[in-house]
């Protein structure tokens, strides 16, 4: 039986250095960084380049009020980094939404390519619909053991999209409505918060 490593967050840089308010003690005015971690296994202490457990970075604000690293959401890491919300704004969206906020809300998926699952349930798609259309019987002939098996590779990759593809969707779709709710805040227009994932 195979058991999955479990994954902890890693420091391994610092993006960027600002002055701003610190609303988790009192608004004061605090040096503030943004710091870029990666999830690795617990006994990993030196992280390789390239990362070999994912190449896209988490990322936490750190303030030297109280030492304390906050990670961001998924959500308000991608509109720093695409350049839409400036640093210096990050400490008040994040502490707006920290009550709303649940723990996929954190992983890495916005600008970085799909999972291994993903992939792989889209590859055994492809190479199943095209195994089925070339080995179907023509003219009524008889079933093929490379037809059946092209068969059930099919179901199996159906029956995985129906698995997989939903929850990954659940993830983006969320994402997006936290960064409506952001963008609408930076521009003064009130918008709800993000709701609140549903317990598991």
């Amino acid at each position: 039986m195979f058991m999955r490593a479990k994954l902890v967050p890693r420091r391994v840089r610092t993006e960027a250095r600002f002055r701003g308010a610190d609303p988790w003690n009192g608004n004061v005015e605090a040096d503030l960084s943004i710091e870029a971690y990666y999830f690795v296994p617990e006994h990993v202490r030196e992280i390789p380049c390239p990362c070999p457990w994912g190449d896209a970075a988490a990322y936490a604000l750190r303030s030297s009020v109280d030492g304390a690293e906050r990670f961001l959401p998924d959500a308000l890491s991608h509109l720093w980094k695409t350049g839409k919300v400036a640093a210096e704004g990050l400490p008040g969206l994040l502490r707006e939404m920290e009550p709303d906020l649940a723990q996929a809300d954190f992983q890495p998926v916005l600008g970085v390519p799909p999972g291994r699952r993903v992939t792989a349930v889209l590859v055994l798609l492809l190479i199943s619909v095209v195994g089925v259309l070339l080995t179907w019987p023509k003219g009524g002939g008889s079933f093929h053991w490379l037809a059946l098996l092209c068969g059930a590779a099919l179901a199996s990759g159906i029956l995985g999209a129906l698995l997989t593809f939903p929850p990954y969707c659940a993830l983006w779709g969320r994402r997006y409505r936290q960064i409506a709710w952001a963008s609408g805040r930076l521009s003064g227009r009130p918008r709800l918060r993000p709701t609140p994932e549903a317990p598991m």
